[in-house]
């Protein structure tokens, strides 16, 4: 049997090796319209590889209900054994797992090798433009004359990404011609990336600042939608850090809700009557300078603004209650995941195409997105052993 994969990413790059461990005698090629192999991988986890999560679980997920049933037949402690089977050693930092190498680069290479060792052939720098069935079977539409080899396989797996960070190699474009062959796409957007805010002016002198606090997302009324906590990255017009990315995705999976407030505690740990009392005892000790034991001194301003005056208990409540309206999300280029993709509905249990026997589909390519921690690499390996089961 030959199999085509299309896309050289994660999902790609676990389903060559699965698949090739499983039938050692088939032929298995992917496909990968980069010159290198797995580009984005190398940047995940700034550069370390967040590969799993120890805390995988369905609500971290888009699609809680769809993507349960998976994750029930390859919980956490599967996926670690799986790739340490194949002779990947992890490190583990709380619930966020890496290779033990703590470098994507190599941990590329490990794959790289390992599905190599096992046979995988590579076609770089060749982008697949579509596909048609041909007897029981497809052949491959590519952009290569003359072809590098035959394109007639007995199966498909569509393992293309989605749109983010094209710079890497996601663009979007391939799935494309996914249209063509009647599937339910939901468009494109990009999750985990940082969020714009109305009037940008006021974080005039926050660029670059960071502090750890509790994020959450507000209705146009205040209602809250979603909180946590983490550290909050402020930028010239908008807000960042893992928190927001996480936050951003939920904004997008709500369908971005018209007037939706950012609130951020600075001081969670602490009520705002205790602040109060406690900037008010610093005050008296050092009237003119007490709030360089709290903030840069380049960012004052913009809390002392925020509470109309010094005033110990109206500085406590902006720090409490620092607000922003979110007037739209970064773009592709700087976003982590797609939110988007070929709906669950499409594919069977298998992951298989219910329209197009003998087509699968693997990783971001589907309608699944999980939150920052290693939740979107945990589910390219799940739906490479849900593929593996099922081929």
């Amino acid at each position: 049997m030959r199999i085509a994969i299309l896309g050289g990413g994660a999902s790609g790059l676990y389903s060559a090796i699965l698949l090739k461990k499983k039938h050692p005698k088939d032929e298995v090629v992917v496909f990968e319209k980069e010159a290198k192999i797995a580009r984005k991988l190398y940047a995940t986890g700034n550069g370390h590889c967040n590969l799993l999560n120890a805390s995988l679980s369905p609500s971290a997920f888009n699609d809680p209900k769809g993507v349960s049933p998976y994750l029930a037949r390859y919980p956490f402690p599967l996926l670690e054994k799986t790739l340490k089977e194949w002779g990947v050693e992890t490190l583990h930092e709380g619930d966020y797992v890496y290779p033990l190498s703590y470098s994507a680069g190599t941990y590329v290479s490990f794959l790289l090798q390992l599905a190599e060792h096992l046979g995988v052939r590579f076609v770089s720098g060749v982008r697949v433009l579509d596909y048609e069935t041909k007897g029981q079977g497809f052949c491959l539409k590519i952009d290569a004359n003359p072809a590098p080899m035959d394109l007639t396989f007995d199966k498909i797996v569509l393992a293309m990404g989605g749109a983010s960070s094209p710079k890497l190699g996601s663009d979007g474009k391939s799935v494309s011609f996914l249209r063509l062959h009647g599937y339910d796409l939901v468009p494109f957007e990009p999750g985990l990336a940082p969020i714009k805010v109305s009037h940008p002016e006021i974080l005039k002198g926050m660029a670059g600042y960071r502090h750890e606090g509790k994020v959450s997302l507000l209705s146009k009324e205040g209602k809250p939608l979603y909180e946590e906590a983490g550290e909050i990255l402020f930028k010239d017009d908008g807000l960042s850090g893992i928190v927001l990315f996480n936050v951003e995705s939920v904004y997008l999976r709500l369908g971005k809700p018209v007037g939706a407030q950012i609130q951020l505690d600075l001081f969670p740990e602490q009520s705002e009557k205790e602040l109060a009392a406690q900037l008010l005892a610093d005050q008296k000790k050092n009237p003119s300078f007490y709030l360089d034991a709290y903030f840069p001194l380049d960012v004052q301003p913009h809390f002392k603004k925020a509470a109309q005056g010094e005033e110990a208990v109206a500085l406590a409540h902006a720090l409490k209650n620092d607000r922003y309206v979110i007037s739209g999300v970064y773009g592709f280029e700087s976003s982590q995941v797609s939110v988007g993709g070929v709906k669950l509905s499409e594919v069977d249990s298998s992951l298989e195409s219910k329209k197009e026997k003998g087509v699968y589909f693997v990783g971001e390519v589907l309608n699944v997105d999980g939150f920052c921690g290693g939740f979107n690499l945990s589910w390219a390996l799940v739906s490479a052993l849900v593929l593996e089961e099922g081929l």
